[in-house]
C-alpha cells in the first residue's frame, strides 16, 4: 500500500517561492527573488560528472548533462498555476523539472518519476535547499523512496553582485556523487 505524500498547497495568486517562503521573502536579495519567479537566465556553468560504472549508468538514465567548463547555461522558469516549471539548457542538453509548493512550507521537485521534497530556507546571500524526502510517483501511484535508493541533493543559490551564484550537487547512498553542476546567472536582458 503506497504511502500518502506531501500534499499539494494551492497557491494563493503568488509565485511559488514567495508563497512557500512567507514574510522571509523580502528579506532575500533582489536577484535571488527575480530569478525565482518566472523569467529567463543565463551564464557559464562548469559541470562534473561522477566517475564508475553505477555513476554512469545512473546519470544516462537521469539524462544528466555531459561535463564541461564554461558551459553556456539557460534557465526558463514558467508558472503554471500552482506548478513552476524549471527548464535549464546546458550547452543545448536539456533538463527539466517541475516543482510545486507542498504542505508545511516545503517544495517538491519532480524529475521523471522521482519527486524530491525540500525545505528551502534562507542563508547569509540567498537560500539553501535541504532535501527532507524523495518519492516514487507512478500515475496516481506514490511510493516512498528508502534513503538507499533515493537521490540526494544539495543546493544553494546565492545573490553576487553579478548575478545570483547557483551551485548543485546530485548524489545517492548506492552510487556517490554523481553530478555537480554550478556556475552564475544573470536575468538574460542583463547578461553579456
Amino acid at each position: 500500500m503506497a504511502a500518502a505524500a506531501p500534499m499539494l498547497r494551492q497557491l494563493q495568486g503568488s509565485s511559488l517561492y514567495k508563497e512557500v517562503l512567507g514574510p522571509r521573502w523580502s528579506g532575500l536579495p533582489a536577484t535571488v527573488r527575480r530569478l525565482h519567479e518566472p523569467g529567463c537566465a543565463r551564464g557559464p556553468f562548469t559541470i562534473r560528472r561522477g566517475a564508475g560504472v553505477m555513476s554512469a549508468v545512473l546519470g544516462w538514465l537521469c539524462r544528466f548533462p555531459v561535463a564541461g567548463e564554461q558551459v553556456p547555461t539557460r534557465l526558463v522558469v514558467q508558472q503554471d498555476g500552482a506548478l513552476q516549471r524549471w527548464e535549464r539548457s546546458f550547452g543545448g542538453h536539456v533538463l527539466t523539472t517541475v516543482q510545486r509548493a507542498r504542505e508545511g512550507g516545503l517544495i517538491g521537485e519532480q524529475l521523471g518519476p522521482v519527486e524530491c521534497v525540500f525545505q528551502v530556507r534562507p542563508v547569509e546571500g540567498g537560500i539553501a535547499y535541504e532535501q527532507v524526502g524523495a518519492w516514487l510517483c507512478l500515475g496516481p501511484l506514490r511510493l516512498p523512496l528508502p534513503r538507499v535508493l533515493a537521490p540526494r541533493i544539495e543546493a544553494t543559490a546565492l545573490g553576487v553582485p553579478e548575478g545570483m551564484q547557483v551551485r548543485v550537487t546530485v548524489g545517492s547512498s548506492m552510487a556517490g556523487w554523481l553530478l555537480t553542476y554550478e556556475g552564475l546567472v544573470r536575468p538574460e536582458e542583463e547578461a553579456p
